[in-house]
């Protein structure tokens, strides 16, 4: 199966501003971005500072056309998901939505990047918010870990240097230095426009055209950006974190994506590190137990050095032995058999990049990110071309220049642990659902969806939060990430082997109210995928050295959350509404719990809730439906039929008020009302609330992060239970502030309770509903997972198809009162603070 060759045409407008469009009337939808040339690695004098993340920021404070509020409000009103993203070498603006928005989101998106207001008196204000995200990100383990990384590895690079910025450089950025830095980068021919979707060619083009006619031509000189020279030794870094586990990097140079290697790099990568049967997996994970964690990647970017790189968590008493244990497997590996992991290691880059053709977003950032790297709109196609070409004996020979005398090994450990040794396309219809019910019992949805050559299965099992209890929290998930361990004919490595040859997969996962099983992989492979997942969810074997690690692995992520004020705010919050039961209990479990779950315990969860009464099933993607039927009913008639499990009556208590303490530097508080069940009717007006409360043209929004500059992430969420929910509002924000940011918090609250959403901005807020609901259902997926818990809740499996018919009813008044009656009663409120 080759890439597809792409129909997207490529022109340049008068005033050097590249144009690729990209039309394909699969769905009524479409994604616009512009991809600007310049990135913190451009910054020049200001280098460090994060000047192009704060720019990116900045842009959304207004534009000739709009100001900061109407520019939110017109993008919500027509529907769109916008957003911006900042790396070392570009920044990237887009929209995604309704195909018949498209002027007003080219409208909006050229407006952001060619003509920002720019506004001085929201220069400190977002300044204040910015100094916040990157504390944030100071207390984000992944994120100290990259930095100590990348800084250790660059000598002169400046991707030494995190994209946001040093906080010392950043707090001397001038409104001044913000406009001549925009005039001089954000010009035409430094950027380019992608447009991917459901759109007029001639129409795009014209509208493009007018919208630009005037943007600034380039000013100033290029900003010189250095290379690294020639690392001609190993290089090593330590730092200290709270966290429980040692978190170990090691990467190497190398060639910049141009060379005839780069393929060679990431197809080793794919063998060393990509998935359960991987090389460094089963030997490090699954046989010596050294590695929690452990995976390999490769970064190959355009005219420079890229880097190879191998990252790995270890409890800190295995952290040396495996940092030894790496190396040893790069010696040897020249050496070992390499043709079935090759073909294994293609296919998975294959069946990923096929992914991304599935929605016009992810076409659209293929198409940019070709011209960006290559200028050639196909480079993918011919990248993966030359994927295919790579041989054993490519492997072998850039292996062999992963040298420890080369090597960067830079550790992130736990504040008390010892330092290390020393080491180192044409229209498509929308096909029917089809649903059917084994002669067990087993009910099924089939989604056909012939776009793309993949498959992809979910099942749904009742169980969730309330089928656990304090002495055995965290069952569900232990159980999750134990059931693809292996079965009676098969084990873990024979599962991930078979799978990963085809670059397919298989999951599980859990949620509040249901355990998921999900498998993906190429159509032509479906027999083997639909064999394998039948084999998982029918007879799991749960090997007692599967259950150890993965519960270790359970207990490491455990002991970091306990330490993420988001996490402990949110989970206190349900404590003091649903007690230690149901959903006041942990998913991930205690530290008292966990090491009393055994084999016995997952095997008789199992038995109880895997059964055709408690369970359903979806299929989407691009099958036949008479043979899908005849092979799914072969395969799982053995399921028992069973009898749906019922969940405890849930208590809910409101009112409380609590306060916690973490060595952090941020504070976050949530606020908690009464939630819908996955049945009722206030369902549909909730998520328009949290829709409401969490935009950017929101009153959370704009009053506390934008007028009052209180907050770095504000918003709403929402969980459905069997029987009753719980609908959130949270923030983040500065310790000094916390009691002004609560007082403001619960003032818009009690705005949004007495008016629920006005009437001006009801029918922006329901397009940007709708606009989310169409861009899910791109997605095979998520039209897979949709159809499955529907199934599960007693709704049609095309339920989610229906959506936007219950959302376009909806009417303000509806809305109102659904307000009006859950958030007018006390909530509880948790704050977490820093301690003392």
């Amino acid at each position: 199966m080759e890439y597809p060759l792409t129909t997207a045409t490529t022109e340049v407008l008068p005033n050097g501003l590249t144009l690729i469009l990209d039309p394909d009337p699969a769905a009524p939808v479409v994604s616009t971005q512009i991809w600007v040339a310049t990135g913190s690695i451009h910054e020049d004098q200001h280098l460090g500072a994060g000047l192009s993340h704060f720019l990116e920021h900045m842009v959304f404070k207004g534009t000739r056309d709009f100001d900061g509020d109407s520019l939110a409000e017109t993008v919500q009103a027509a529907g769109g998901h916008w957003n911006a993203y900042t790396t070392f070498d570009r920044t990237v603006y887009y929209i995604d939505g309704p195909s018949d928005s498209l002027e007003t989101f080219l409208k909006t998106i050229t407006g952001l990047v060619f003509y920002p207001t720019l506004p001085e008196a929201e220069f400190e204000k977002e300044k204040d918010v910015i100094r916040r995200e990157i504390d944030m990100g100071l207390d984000d383990p992944d994120n100290v870990a990259t930095r100590l990384v990348l800084s250790t590895a660059f000598v002169t690079d400046p991707r030494r240097h995190p994209v946001i910025g040093h906080r010392h450089l950043f707090d001397k950025l001038t409104h001044q230095d913000m406009l001549d830095y925009h005039r001089s980068r954000y010009t035409p021919d430094r950027a380019f426009v992608v447009i991917s979707g459901d759109f007029d060619v001639d129409r795009a083009r014209e509208m493009v055209t007018q919208m630009t006619a005037d943007a600034p031509l380039a000013a100033g000189r290029d900003p010189l950006v250095p290379m690294d020279p020639p690392q001609l030794g190993p290089r090593r870094s330590r730092e200290t974190f709270a966290i429980p586990t040692s978190r170990i990097s090691l990467i190497w140079k190398t060639p910049s994506l141009d060379h005839p290697d780069a393929p060679a790099f990431d197809v080793l990568a794919a063998i060393l590190g990509r998935g359960r049967s991987s090389v460094l997996h089963l030997a490090l994970r699954e046989k010596q137990e050294l590695a929690l964690e452990i995976s390999a990647w490769a970064w190959n970017t355009s005219g420079r050095e890229g880097v190879f790189g191998i990252s790995a968590d270890a409890l800190p008493e295995k952290r040396d032995a495996l940092i030894e244990a790496i190396l040893a497997e790069l010696k040897t590996f020249p050496a070992a058999p390499l043709d079935d992991s090759l073909a294994k290691a293609k296919r998975q880059i294959a069946a990923s990049q096929f992914r991304s053709l599935t929605t016009a977003s992810g076409r659209a950032s293929d198409l940019a990110s070709n011209w960006h790297e290559a200028r050639d709109l196909d480079f993918t196609r011919r990248y993966l071309a030359a994927i295919q070409e790579v041989t054993a004996a490519d492997i072998r020979r850039v292996a062999t220049s992963l040298h420890p005398d080369r090597l960067t090994l830079s550790v992130l450990d736990p504040t008390d642990a010892p330092p290390p040794a020393v080491a180192v396309k044409s229209a498509r219809q929308v096909q029917e659902v089809e649903t059917f019910k084994l002669p067990n019992g087993l009910e099924i949805a089939l989604l056909p969806d012939s776009r793309v050559p993949l498959i992809h299965f979910q099942a749904a099992v009742r169980a969730g939060l309330p089928s656990e209890t304090p002495e055995n929290s965290g069952l569900n998930q232990l159980l999750a990430t134990t059931l693809t361990k292996g079965t009676t004919s098969r084990n873990a490595e024979e599962i991930a082997y078979a799978l990963e040859s085809l670059g397919a997969s298989i999951s599980a996962s859990v949620g509040n109210n249901a355990i998921l099983v999900q498998a993906a992989g190429l159509a032509p492979d479906l027999e083997t995928i639909a064999d394998i997942f039948a084999d998982v969810i029918l007879n799991p074997s749960f090997p007692s050295d599967a259950i150890q690690r993965e519960k270790a692995s359970q207990v490491a992520v455990l002991e970091e959350a306990l330490q993420d004020p988001l996490h402990v705010g949110m989970q206190r919050l349900r404590q003091s509404v649903f007690g230690q039961a149901g959903y006041g209990l942990d998913s991930l479990g205690t530290l008292e719990s966990l090491p009393k779950i055994d084999r016995l315990s997952l095997s008789a969860q199992h038995s109880r809730h895997f059964n055709a009464a408690n369970m359903t099933m979806a299929i989407a993607g691009d099958f036949d439906g008479a043979e899908l039927r005849k092979l799914l009913a072969e395969k799982f008639s053995p399921l028992p039929a069973g009898t749906t499990w019922q969940p405890p009556v849930t208590q809910a208590n409101l009112g409380s008020e609590i306060e916690a303490r973490l060595p952090k530097k941020q504070a976050v508080l949530a606020i908690g009302f009464p939630g819908a069940a996955a049945g009722d009717a206030d369902r549909h007006a909730l998520a328009m609330i949290q829709e409401y409360a969490s935009d950017m043209a929101g009153p959370l929004f704009t009053r506390i992060r934008e007028e009052l500059g209180l907050a770095y992430r504000v918003g709403a969420t929402q969980f459905l239970g069997f029987d009753a929910g719980l609908f959130t509002f949270y923030m983040a924000t500065s310790p000094e502030q916390a009691e002004l940011a609560t007082r403001e918090m619960l003032s818009e609250i009690a705005k949004i309770a007495s008016a629920g959403i006005p009437d001006e901005v009801f029918d922006r807020v329901r397009a940007t509903v709708l606009s989310g609901l169409a861009i899910q259902q791109q997605s095979p997926s998520s039209s897979a997972r949709h159809a499955a818990i529907d199934l599960l809740f007693g709704q049609p499996a095309d339920q989610h198809r229906h959506l936007p018919a219950i959302y376009q009813s909806l009417n303000a008044n509806e809305v109102r009162e659904a307000a009006t009656r859950i958030l007018s009663v006390k909530p509880s409120q948790v704050l977490v603070l820093p301690e003392n």
